[in-house]
């Protein structure tokens, strides 16, 4: 028998044990520094999480601790302000949110928390706040009050629109929304069958915002029992985001892997995976030819992001960021105003009392069924009637957990005053409403403000004012969610039975 002598086997294994020595010592002086010298050092809060992040991923990962769970549990521990990673303090006061989040200030975001979401340069993922202050200006008009009036027929009226979405089939025809939406529960009531609020409210949403931005509606209300193929797709891709917030070799294997090849990982996320290649198709087809976008039925987002005039000599936005783009847009607009309506629904229909005055103001503003209110009437109901629909409307928006992600911010080098606290720098009544901050504040606030607002006001007008509902006591709703960014509901979904009303 021959021994082979392999000379480099000795200094291989050196080389390991010096790699994790030296390994070793970096870590326990890192924890040693965020411990006893870091700026944050003295603030209260786990001892875990002030040595590193891995505390954090440890919680959500392991423990399955919602992260909106665990801050009120620390919270209520240290105080009002608490470090929950060795370079972050988390607030508790009311005064603190108004000081962060200000048209005042010009705090960069988070690189750490934003490259999670794996959308390049989009707009909601740029940091530097002078870059994205251009971003927002492109798409601004789009989202406005104006804009929204003008388009509010997209939202309540049952319409017809095609644009090309593949090179296989250049036109789609698509139907939509809330008279859909009517529709399909008025289907599942003559079955005998309660309807899930839950995934109808996000099938609805989801074809307003695809329909209002890209004049493209995905069909979801179409699907039975609103089992929409979009929306289930991303309950499932929430969970990923907990994961690729602490891992970027997570986000590199999401993002080499094929399409093909996730769809038989995971099956539920085939639709999620369909939709992404048919904005891709859009978008290429568009930029191929421009004038593709003279045949939508109304202004798209992409004739903002492509205008010449708004770019001013910086480079045209290439497929992949548009696609970036459109994918922030959907995912903003979608689950977050199913989330409010269905939570409010929850509530009212638990609240008999309450509900049926809000029934009754609705019929008050829409007597004749056929003739139903423009959102600008239902908005002015306050001066009409008894403000019941706008406070609703505002108690939806405060309960509701449509984003219970904190969105943090980086301290400038200058440092700041925050609820009475100085942190050192680093790399009813007209006043409550100040503190409704469902769409965040300041200069990085959600852009999508006004369409929200038009499709609550008309979602819960057309519900309310076309059907007796009913909540379905076989199926009782359990509202328990955890925070995956948005929130991902867990337990049964709210089930009600909508009973026509023919006046």
């Amino acid at each position: 028998m021959n021994v082979h002598v392999y000379p480099f086997l000795p200094s291989f294994r050196l080389g390991l044990v010096v790699v994790a020595a030296v390994s070793l010592c970096y870590g326990l002086l890192r924890v040693t520094y965020n411990l006893f010298f870091h700026p944050l050092s003295h603030f209260p809060g786990p001892r875990g999480a002030a040595c590193t992040r891995l505390w954090l991923a440890y919680m959500e990962l392991v423990k399955r601790v919602s992260l909106s769970d665990l801050r009120a549990e620390l919270h209520r521990k240290y105080g009002d302000v608490v470090r929950i990673s060795p370079n972050e303090l988390h607030f508790s006061h009311p005064a603190a949110y108004n000081e962060i989040y200000n048209a005042q200030n010009k705090w960069d975001k988070d690189h750490e928390f934003y490259r999670a979401f794996d959308v390049g340069e989009a707009f909601f993922a740029q940091t530097n706040y002078l870059k994205s202050k251009h971003s927002r200006a492109l798409v601004s008009n789009f989202f406005s009050r104006q804009s929204i009036s003008e388009l509010q027929h997209l939202v309540r009226s049952l319409v017809r629109v095609s644009l090309p979405m593949s090179h296989a089939s250049p036109n789609v025809t698509f139907t939509l929304q809330l008279d859909q939406f009517c529709d399909r529960l008025k289907a599942q009531n003559r079955e005998g069958k309660s309807s899930d609020l839950y995934l109808g409210f996000q099938c609805f949403s989801a074809d307003t915002i695809t329909n209002f931005c890209f004049a493209a509606s995905f069909n979801q209300l179409s699907f039975p029992e609103f089992r929409g193929d979009i929306v289930l797709g991303i309950d499932i891709a929430m969970d990923t985001v907990t994961l690729r917030k602490f891992s970027d070799v997570f986000i590199w294997l999401l993002r080499s892997f094929p399409h093909s090849l996730l769809a038989r990982i995971s099956p539920a996320l085939k639709g999620l995976l369909t939709f992404r290649r048919a904005l891709k198709n859009q978008i290429e087809a568009i930029l191929r030819s421009p004038q593709a976008m003279d045949d939508a039925p109304h202004r798209i987002i992409y004739r903002e992001l492509l205008n010449p005039e708004a770019i001013k000599g910086r480079p045209v936005p290439t497929a992949q960021q548009l696609l970036n783009e459109a994918e922030v847009l959907f995912s903003a607009g979608s689950h977050t105003v199913g989330t409010v309506l269905m939570t409010g629904v929850y509530h009212l229909l638990h609240n008999p009392e309450t509900k049926q005055r809000l029934v009754d103001e609705v019929r008050s503003a829409w007597p004749v069924l056929d003739s139903p209110p423009s959102y600008e009437e239902l908005e002015r109901l306050p001066f009409l009637a008894s403000a019941l629909l706008t406070a609703v409307i505002k108690e939806m928006l405060r309960i509701a957990p449509a984003v219970p992600a904190g969105l943090p911010r980086v301290v400038p080098p200058s440092g700041a005053v925050i609820a009475g606290v100085r942190i050192p720098g680093g790399p009813g009544s007209k006043a409550l409403d100040n503190c409704l901050v469902a769409f965040s504040k300041g200069p990085r606030s959600c852009l999508g403000i006004n369409l929200g607002y038009c499709e609550l006001y008309l979602a819960l007008a057309y519900l309310f004012r076309r059907f007796d509902v009913r909540a379905d006591l076989a199926k009782p709703a359990d509202l328990k969610w955890s925070e995956h960014f948005l929130p991902l509901f867990e337990g049964q979904h709210l089930h009600a039975y909508c009973d026509p009303l023919d006046d």
